[in-house]
C-alpha cells in the first residue's frame, strides 16, 4: 500500500529534487542572497572579455540605429549594458532584472563610471514594465533559462521592440559536452574556486537540462513567439548558443 501511495503522489521527493534547480533559478531570494553575490564577483572580475566578445560578434553596427534605445533583459550586475553604453554613446541603455540586489549592484557599477546614457530598474522578463514598441534592440545574456516562462518572456521582448527591431540572446546550451563545460569552468577555477565542485555546480545548475535548453529548443520558442530567425548557432567548443531575432 505504501508503494502505491509513493507512485501516485504528486509531491514525490524524487520529483521535487529534479525540479529543485529550476525552482532555485526562478527564485528572487536565491538570486538576491545566494547565487547573485558569487555570480557578480566572477562576472565583474573575469567576464568583461566574454561580454565584449558577445557585443563584437553578435551585435553589428546595422543592429544599432542612431540614438537607439536598447534594453538588456536580465541585466544582472550591469556589465553588458555598461559595455554597450560605452560602445554606443548616443544610444540609451536600460537594464532590467527581477532581483533588486542585482539592480543595486548594477547601479554601484554605474556610479563608478562616467556613463550618463545607462540606467537600471527592477522588472520581470515575463511582464516587462515598458510600453509596446519602446526599444530598437533587446539583448539578453545568460538569463532566459532563469525566466519562469521562456515563451512568455520572448513574447514580451517582441512586444517592446519596434517593428523591424532585433533581439540578441545568448545562454547556456544543455547539449554542451562535458569537455566544453570543463574548459569553461577553468576560468572560474583560476579565481580560486574548488575546480571539481565548481564543475559539478556548473553542469547541474547552469548547463543541466533541468535549467538550460538547447539552441534548437530556443529557436522553436522564438518562432512560436512570432520572431523571424536571423541566425541561430552553437559554436563547437563553446557551451553557449546565440540567437539573433527580428520582430
Amino acid at each position: 500500500m505504501l508503494l502505491e501511495v509513493v507512485a501516485i503522489s504528486p509531491a514525490s521527493p524524487h520529483k521535487s529534487m529534479r525540479n529543485l534547480p529550476r525552482r532555485l533559478a526562478n527564485s528572487r531570494l536565491f538570486w538576491d542572497y545566494i547565487m547573485g553575490p558569487g555570480y557578480n564577483k566572477n562576472v565583474l572580475r573575469i567576464q568583461r572579455e566574454i561580454y565584449s566578445l558577445f557585443v563584437d560578434t553578435i551585435i553589428g553596427r546595422d543592429d544599432v540605429p542612431a540614438h537607439a534605445r536598447i534594453l538588456d533583459v536580465g541585466s544582472g550586475p550591469g556589465l553588458l549594458a555598461s559595455i554597450l553604453a560605452e560602445k554606443y554613446p548616443d544610444a540609451e541603455l536600460v537594464g532590467v532584472d527581477f532581483s533588486s540586489r542585482q539592480v543595486r549592484a548594477a547601479n554601484r557599477l554605474l556610479s563608478h563610471s562616467q556613463l550618463d546614457n545607462c540606467s537600471f530598474e527592477v522588472g520581470d522578463a515575463v511582464d516587462l514594465p515598458f510600453e509596446d514598441g519602446s526599444f530598437n534592440l533587446v539583448v539578453s545574456t545568460f538569463s532566459i533559462s532563469s525566466w519562469s516562462d521562456m515563451q512568455r518572456g520572448l513574447k514580451e521582448i517582441r512586444r517592446v521592440l519596434v517593428a523591424g527591431g532585433k533581439a540578441c540572446v545568448v545562454d547556456a546550451d544543455s547539449s554542451s559536452t562535458d569537455e566544453e563545460v570543463r574548459r569553461f569552468t577553468t576560468v572560474y577555477a583560476s579565481c580560486g574556486a574548488n575546480r571539481r565542485l565548481n564543475e559539478w555546480i556548473t553542469r547541474r545548475f547552469v548547463f543541466g537540462p533541468a535549467i538550460a535548453i538547447t539552441y534548437q529548443n530556443a529557436t522553436t520558442l522564438a518562432e512560436h513567439a512570432g520572431f523571424s530567425i536571423v541566425s541561430a548557432e552553437k559554436k563547437p567548443g563553446l557551451p553557449f548558443f546565440r540567437l539573433k531575432l527580428q520582430r
